[in-house]
């Protein structure tokens, strides 16, 4: 006759096999994810990179299909030259900016109060990660050096009064 103990034992085995079966399994979809969103951000940066190549040359190339235009548009024009943002005047309104520039100003002319890159970069639909805030900053301190919007205290932007 077969005991009670024994069959639990039988069980635990096999219930462990198959937990252990599985934790290989997900570590191994893990590694696989992880290649596959690499790969992913390549294609994504081989976009950009076309595309700024592409404007250098005189072709027209708006932004990869299913990229963000602020990721497409780097501080740096196709020429290997910092993006022209001009200095802030009456007579220029936001389409005189690089579309970058542009979207980043509207979202700033748009927040309630003085805003911050990293909520920015989360209106924006970015990743607020350290690298995407960084750029987000760079451009800012740019738009506000060219007069386009200001920096009250240190790392906060917003409109100018009265604009």
């Amino acid at each position: 006759m077969v005991s009670v103990d024994s069959l639990l034992d039988d069980h635990e085995v096999a219930v462990r096999a198959t937990v252990d079966e599985l934790r290989q399994q997900a570590a191994r979809v893990a590694v696989a994810l992880g290649e596959a969103e690499r790969a992913l951000e390549h294609v994504s940066i081989t976009r950009a990179t076309l595309a700024a190549v592409l404007a250098g040359h005189g072709a027209v190339a708006g932004p990869a299909r299913g990229t963000n235009a602020l990721e497409c548009d780097s501080a740096v024009g196709g020429t290997g030259e910092p993006a022209q943002v001009p200095a802030w005047r009456v007579d220029l309104t936001e389409a005189h900016l690089p579309a970058g520039y542009r979207m980043l100003w509207l979202a700033v002319r748009g927040a309630a109060g003085p805003v911050r890159a990293q909520e920015l970069a989360r209106a924006l639909s970015l990743q607020p990660v350290p690298a995407k805030v960084e750029g987000l900053r760079s451009k800012l301190k740019r738009l506000a050096a060219r007069g386009w919007i200001t920096e009250p205290a240190p790392g906060l932007f917003a409109l100018p009064a009265g604009r």
